[in-house]
């Protein structure tokens, strides 16, 4: 159940709330290159076809986060939103990669849950991030069975 406290009424965002969107923004680019050289170091069709996927949703996902973040910005305020990359480093295999991922998701929903419950974010970018969060939720259902 939604907070309607969670969502403002405005278009602009806080600082504190800026700052905790450009940290889901940088993570999110991680994970984004992460899984595109998973891809690009797999020899496992299966894992390239999937990782490529995986890569692509967390893109768009950040382009579109990125797009909403600019224009809730005050007009006065054009602040830089690109974020630097850290990379993953490459790992061994694809069960060792498929878990590290998992792991890594599973923390991304609690960040994209606290993020939701405790910030006054605008609604379409509430809504971004709480659609991100469930096609997450749903996948990360489908790998456990």
């Amino acid at each position: 159940m939604r907070k309607e406290s969670t969502l403002m009424n405005m278009d602009t965002i806080s600082i504190g709330t800026l700052v905790k969107l450009k940290e889901i923004m940088r993570r999110n680019k991680e994970v984004e290159k992460a899984y595109h050289n998973a891809a690009n170091n797999s020899d496992n069709k299966k894992l390239i076809h999937y990782f490529r996927r995986k890569s692509k949703e967390w893109k768009n996902f950040g382009e579109s986060l990125k797009i909403k973040v600019r224009a809730a910005l005050p007009a006065s305020g054009e602040q830089k939103v690109e974020m630097d990359v850290m990379e993953m480093p490459s790992l061994d295999n694809g069960d060792t990669t498929l878990k590290r991922f998992s792991q890594r998701e599973r923390a991304e929903v609690d960040e994209y849950r606290k993020i939701l419950e405790g910030q006054k974010l605008p609604f379409d970018i509430y809504h971004l991030i709480r659609i991100h969060k469930m096609w997450i939720e749903v996948d990360l259902s489908k790998s456990m069975l």
